[in-house]
């Protein structure tokens, strides 16, 4: 029949609609493992026809088995199983996936084991034989919205933390993310002797775009040398808008000679950025980390110094600091 899907049962065929069967894989996913076929077939039928796609498992191994897969929103377990018992799966079910909810299934209830089913993080607890299939359904229900709302304080959490490091305008880390990694990575140089370098940049015509053409074409232009810093650095690396038109890449594992090289292609690349009738060009400062710059505050101030003698060379060169002696050297 056009459109149907269909089950065997054992009190025959049922028919189930295609919208059902589609709804199945977009609704939740659930795992029901229960000893007791036929009433595993109640469940399992029921949470079909709330639109969720219905996994089973006899055993409290073949449960654990499946969870592993992953995808699963709900465990539904009997307490006892031959293998493992319910709650045994439903603390590896929490291992897996600490957001995954679990309701338990029990025909020998008792205050004790509804406190330790609790106790073990388990959503819900259900006695069999059940007062109704609506009980499960309202308990099922209950267990995905909880689910549901966990996955999503997650993920809103996660997104709350990108955007506090995270340079609205051009999608680069901010000032802070930089603050709190050049602490580490400083660290990490001293504590095991690793090299780190560090690059500064500055816009040299921001100022003429601006006021040409206004903000909205310097803000392109911010957004475009942003891509073309970020495209010539490794995963590793930290590319921060330092504010305004400034840029700082931090290069962990870097010695002087590589970030100068670096610090080089980035140069070419903002080359081809352009406002209007004008070509960009940038300023650029280099220093490698040493024992001499004893804060994270003392190795950025070198790095700028290394910036400041560069604009001061009329723009577009590129002067590192000497690691040997300090000094401040053109390096083109």
């Amino acid at each position: 029949m056009e459109g149907l899907a269909f089950e065997e049962t054992r009190s025959g065929v049922e028919f189930v609609t295609q919208v059902e069967a589609d709804m199945a894989a977009n609704v939740g996913r659930i795992l029901i493992a229960d000893d007791d076929e036929d009433f595993r077939l109640v469940l399992v039928r029921r949470a079909t026809r709330m639109g969720l796609q219905v996994v089973e498992a006899r055993t409290g191994r073949e449960a654990v088995r499946k969870l592993k897969e992953g995808g699963f929103d709900v465990l539904v377990a009997d307490l006892y199983m031959p293998e493992m018992s319910g709650l045994e799966v439903a603390q590896q079910a929490r291992a897996i996936d600490p957001k995954m909810q679990t309701i338990i299934l029990t025909g020998s209830a008792s205050f004790e084991t509804a406190v330790e089913a609790l106790r073990a993080g388990v959503y819900d607890y259900l006695t069999k034989p059940l007062e109704s299939l609506a009980s499960f359904e309202l308990s099922l229900t209950r267990a995905l919205e909880h689910h549901y709302l966990m996955v999503e304080n997650a993920r809103l959490f996660s997104e709350v933390q990108r955007l506090a490091v995270t340079d609205p305008l051009t999608g680069l880390f901010n000032r802070r993310k930089l603050d709190e990694t050049l602490e580490l990575e400083v660290e990490r140089s001293k504590r095991y002797n690793r090299p780190l370098s560090a690059i500064m940049i500055d816009l040299d015509q921001m100022k003429q775009v601006n006021d040409r053409l206004g903000h909205p074409t310097g803000d392109l232009v911010l957004k475009a040398v942003g891509q073309a810093v970020r495209s010539q650095v490794r995963k590793v690396d930290v590319v921060t808008r330092y504010g305004g038109d400034e840029f700082f890449v931090l290069l962990p594992e870097s010695d002087l000679q590589e970030a100068l090289a670096i610090a080089r292609r980035i140069r070419e690349d903002i080359r081809q950025v352009s406002a209007g009738d004008m070509s960009m060009g940038a300023s650029t400062g280099v220093a490698k980390w040493k024992p001499d710059y004893n804060t994270p505050e003392a190795f950025l101030r070198a790095v700028d110094s290394a910036l400041y003698q560069a604009k001061g060379q009329g723009g577009g060169r590129i002067v590192a600091v000497d690691p040997a002696s300090g000094e401040l050297v053109l390096a083109d």
